[in-house]
């Protein structure tokens, strides 16, 4: 049977950006594990508080253009028309060298107060008036990179961000162990323009022409663009806000230890189940954006992707719930074990929000930040109140059913706005997809608790093998797509 070629492609980018996020979060363990042996405890939080502080920066200085100019991008691609792509390109490079001139201005100005709120003295106003640099070339390579997603050169964009990270690693962990803790920023730089150096070779290979713009064609041909990316912008304000006023909460009213079991299930079900819906947005975005005016083509493209997404996860899900007691110790200690109680529940939300966010990115691709952030902004309001009530009365088991609401909220409030603004809805197949993987969890979450081994065992492994069953009948029946096939031929080459 032929392979639906709509849904292959969402798989191979999907399985693609999958590995290159697996890969990166090694070389950054491989990082870690450097900076712990050669600078200790210490050296790693100096670490972590310019990285914070470098992160903050970009994403306030950089005005979300990394992610609103892939939009432009992609739809000037897909217009076959190669005077406006040349102009689309042209003007991204400009606002780009704009936004990272900004980010070394704003970082250098804010050195002094910077210093003295990371570290608590002026100590290191130097360090970060050096640290502007590294704003400034993440700031351009992260538009470089933009381009890239843009043209969907998802090959390039693997290999630059890959190339990057090793080439980054590589020349770093020499300064940590020449130069001790004098060799961070200079370290931090290096790994820097590594990472602008690899986007920049690759996007150097993309054919357009160099269209010269005045000062008036740049403001004015770049103030949607520049909207929209304000509004992302503001979005991952509200979402650091939202995490420091949870995270300040649950401190001053369950202690230290209640915040290291919360941040560790975040930094789990985040970092590790966000690969898959980072994987599956890097394509999906620029895909959706092409088409952005056809709500017909957007809606299938919506449903595809929903589906493809909790096919993916569902034997992932099932095998981490059941395994997740001894995952936790696995990467953290057994003291950690108490970060179950967030994450059997949180994991649910996920689930959640992988459709969610599929459907999150058509108001982006839409262009209709107004939209968006009303509903963002809602959303985060009210789950303010959740997370504090939760907390109160029912501890971590209550962040996790926090997390629950905040997916399904999220659902809602995306279905709300898409079928009122667009007429844009989900698939019953896609709703029943959600609710058995939903079912599958919780039951699972069950078997786990079972006390009797050979029945712990028994259940537990059926519903792992039940998952891998269903997901391969199911993309063989309705995506046309036969995964012990594919492996078979990957062999027999």
């Amino acid at each position: 049977m032929a392979e639906d070629k709509g849904y292959k492609n969402i798989f191979k980018t999907t399985f693609l950006f999958g590995f290159v996020q697996v890969f990166n979060i090694l070389v950054r363990i491989g990082t870690n594990k450097a900076v712990a042996l050669l600078l200790g405890a210490e050296g790693m939080g100096i670490i972590g508080l310019f990285n914070s502080a470098i992160g903050m920066l970009k994403t306030g200085a950089g005005l979300g253009i990394s992610q609103s100019a892939v939009r432009d991008i992609s739809e000037a691609n897909g217009s076959n028309d190669e005077k406006r792509f040349s102009r689309i390109i042209s003007l991204t490079n400009k606002v780009i060298i704009f936004t990272s001139l900004l980010g070394i201005i704003v970082t250098i100005i804010l050195s002094p107060f910077l210093s003295k709120w990371s570290f608590g003295n002026n100590e290191y106003i130097i360090a970060f008036i050096w640290l502007s640099i590294v704003v400034g070339l993440n700031i351009l390579s992260e538009g470089q990179l933009a381009i890239l997603k843009g043209m969907r050169q998802l090959r390039a964009l693997a290999k630059a961000s890959m190339i990057g990270s090793v080439v980054g690693l590589i020349t770093a962990v020499p300064f940590y162990y020449f130069f001790g803790k004098g060799g961070i920023v200079p370290s931090l730089i290096i790994i820097a323009f590594s990472a602008l150096f690899f986007s920049n070779y690759f996007v150097r290979k993309i054919k357009y022409e160099r269209v010269k713009l005045t000062w008036k064609e740049i403001y004015k041909e770049s103030s949607p663009m520049v909207k929209m990316g304000i509004a992302l912008m503001l979005v991952s304000f509200l979402g650091f806000l939202f995490d420091l006023i949870v995270s300040s909460y649950i401190s001053n009213s369950g202690g230290l230890a209640d915040v290291g079991f919360y941040h560790a299930g975040t930094t789990i079900i985040n970092g590790y189940f966000g690969i898959v819906i980072t994987a599956m947005s890097t394509d999906y975005y620029p895909r959706i954006s092409a088409v952005h005016n056809d709500n017909l083509k957007l809606t299938e493209e919506m449903n595809k992707q929903s589906e493809t997404g909790l096919i993916m996860v569902f034997p992932l899900v099932i095998l981490f719930v059941f395994i997740a007691p001894y995952f936790i110790q696995f990467l953290y200690s057994s003291e950690f074990i108490k970060t179950t109680l967030y994450t059997d529940y949180a994991i649910l939300g996920t689930i959640l929000i992988i459709v969610s966010n599929c459907m999150g990115m058509i108001l982006l691709a839409k262009q209709a930040s107004k939209v968006f952030l009303f509903y963002v902004i809602l959303q985060r309001v009210v789950l303010i109140f959740v997370y504090i009530f939760s907390y109160k009365y029912y501890g971590l088991t209550g962040l996790g059913f926090s997390y629950v609401f905040t997916g399904l909220l999220h659902l809602l409030l995306m279905n709300v706005a898409l079928s009122q603004h667009f007429k844009i809805s989900l698939s019953i197949k896609v709703y029943k997809l959600l609710s058995l993987i939903l079912l599958s969890t919780i039951v699972t979450i069950f078997t786990r608790k079972i006390e009797i081994i050979f029945l712990h065992y028994l259940f537990g492994s059926g519903l792992f093998l039940f998952s891998i069953f269903y997901s391969h009948k199911y993309m063989k029946k309705n995506m046309n797509i036969d995964i012990i096939a594919i492996i078979k031929n990957k062999l027999k080459k």
